[in-house]
Formats: C-alpha cells, structure tokens, sequence
C-alpha cells in the first residue's frame, strides 16, 4: 500500500481550508443580505407581537400572550381566516385546472404552439400593479367592459367589487389570470421531462388517451403538480396587492383576508402589536401546513438505491 506523502497531505489540508474561506466569503453578502430584509424584520416582529405597543401612543410594554389569546378569541381573525382559506384553494384549484389543460394542449408541436406559448405567458411579463389597475377599470360597473360583454349578450350588468360574492370572485378571477403561466410553466417542463417508455407501453397495450393520461401521465407529473400547488398555495395564502388596489378588504370584510387584517391593525389602526401577532400567526400556519404537505407528498425524500 503507497504511503501518501506527509507534504502532500499539508497541500490537502490547505487546499480544503481556502476552498472553505473562499466559499465562506462568497456567501457573505447573501447573508448580510438575508439577515438584514429577513431575520432582522422577523425578530422585530416576533418581539412587537408580544407587547401592547399602539404607535400614537408610546412606549410599547410586554403584554405576553395577550395579543395571541385577543385574536384568536375574535370573530374578525376567524372571519379572515375563512376568507383566505376560501380566496387560497379557490385560485390554487381553478390556476391548477386551467395550467394543466393548457400545457397538455401546448405539449404536441404543431405551428401555432410558439405563438400561443408566447400568448399564455404574458401575464408573467406585464407589471403586476399595472395589470391590477387595468382589471380595475375594467371592472368598473358603468364604464368597464365586463359590464359591457355582459350587456351585449343579454345578461345583468354585475357589481363586480361592490358586492361581497362577486367581490371575493373577482379577485380570484384577476390571480388566475396573473399566475396560471406559473404552473403552466411548471407542468409544461414536467411533461417534457417525462420517459417516453412508459406511454410506448400504453400505446402498445391498446390504452385510451384517457387511460394513458389517467394512469400513466398524472402519476408521473405528481412531483410536478406537488411543487405548483405548494408555492402558488403559499403566495396565495398571503396576497395583499390584488386585494389591496381593488377591494381594500371590502365591501365590508367580505374580501378582509389575513394578510389585509393585519395591515389594517398595523398601519390604519397603528396597533403594531397586535398586527404583528396576526402576521405571526400566519407564518405559523403557513410553515404547518408546509411541513405537513412535503411529508404527505415526500417532495424532499431521497429515495434510496
């Protein structure tokens, strides 16, 4: 057996030890970076929410868990809750649908596919908050054009934010429209990644189009699909810019998710404590329900050889 030399083992050790530096120092930035927009922020917000601290009226003081045991004791948060919950699986589900549709339909070359490809992502491409203001105006119930196709097929004219149902319906209507390309995106690199083996065999057994898409082509994007639904469900969850610019959590609360509560509490009613304990509560949600959903779907289990 060759003994290595004790030099060359000093080279080694070196050589590890200034790859090590070299790495260390390349993530520095992103750490400052991370540390001052997120851990910092978070820390403030996590101490606030255990004081009663209400801006107009300084100093904040500890009020332990009295601000956790406030909210979950009101109807308001409850009331929020439900319509996030309503707003999140409702977008998720239709957003979902509709990219699974179009990205079987955009799977087969043929040549329009680039130009609809193309036509299918601009949503992605045009400023959120460009796109939001134009929805608004075009759900404008004496000038907008929702109103006016309506009109012109002999339908009633809606109140499309000025009435509860179509409110929250409006809204999941302009989050579709904005973050379907999303998972299109996703479940079109999915079915261009899968082994074209298994639908050959399918084929060759004499399956359906929809036997092969129910039995071969679903168990085969389910990682895929399993990764759209966990980040547009999370992105959902905590919409605030939509609903923001086009309902402001109204009329009344129909339209007052989560995210808007705590704005409100926060910003409008300068209650910096209580806002921040909302906040926390959603970060709680959201990291169960993560954590549950990837143990369910095993999206970070290596499998072993």
């Amino acid at each position: 057996m060759n003994k290595v030399p004790a030099g060359g083992l000093g080279k080694a050790a070196s050589w590890r030890r200034e790859r090590s530096h070299f790495i260390l120092l390349m993530l520095i930035p992103a750490i400052v970076l991370l540390t001052g927009l997120i851990l910092v922020p978070f820390l403030v917000g996590f101490g606030l929410s255990f004081t009663d601290y209400i801006l107009s009226l300084p100093p904040a003081r500890f009020a332990g868990f009295d601000n956790y045991l406030t909210l979950l004791s009101t109807p308001e948060f409850w009331d929020s809750l439900r319509v996030t919950l309503i707003f999140t699986v409702s977008s998720v589900a239709l957003q979902t649908a509709i990219g699974l549709g179009l990205a079987i339909l955009l799977h087969e070359e043929t040549k329009a596919v680039p130009a609809l490809r193309a036509i299918y992502l601009l949503p992605m491409a045009v400023t959120p908050i460009a796109a939001v203001f134009t929805f608004r105006m075009m759900f404008n119930p004496g000038l907008g054009v929702f109103n006016h196709i309506l009109v012109s097929l002999g339908l009633p004219p809606q109140d499309w934010l000025g009435a509860g149902n179509m409110a929250l319906f409006s809204l999941v209507l302009v989050d579709t429209w904005q973050h379907t390309p999303f998972i299109l995106l996703i479940i079109a690199g999915g079915l261009a990644s899968l082994p074209a083996d298994p639908f050959e065999a399918a084929k060759i057994d004499g399956a359906t189009p929809w036997q092969t898409f129910r039995l071969v082509t679903m168990p085969l994007l389910k990682p895929f699909l399993a990764i759209a639904l966990l980040f547009r469900s999370i992105d959902a969850f905590k919409t605030f810019d939509i609903i923001y610019v086009l309902t402001s959590g109204g009329p009344g609360t129909s339209t007052t998710t989560l995210n808007m509560y705590a704005y409100k509490q926060a910003i409008e009613f300068v209650s910096l404590g209580y806002g921040s304990s909302i906040a926390i509560v959603m970060l709680i949600i959201i990291t169960i329900v993560t954590q549950l959903f990837l143990r369910r779907s095993r999206l970070l289990t290596v499998a072993e050889s």
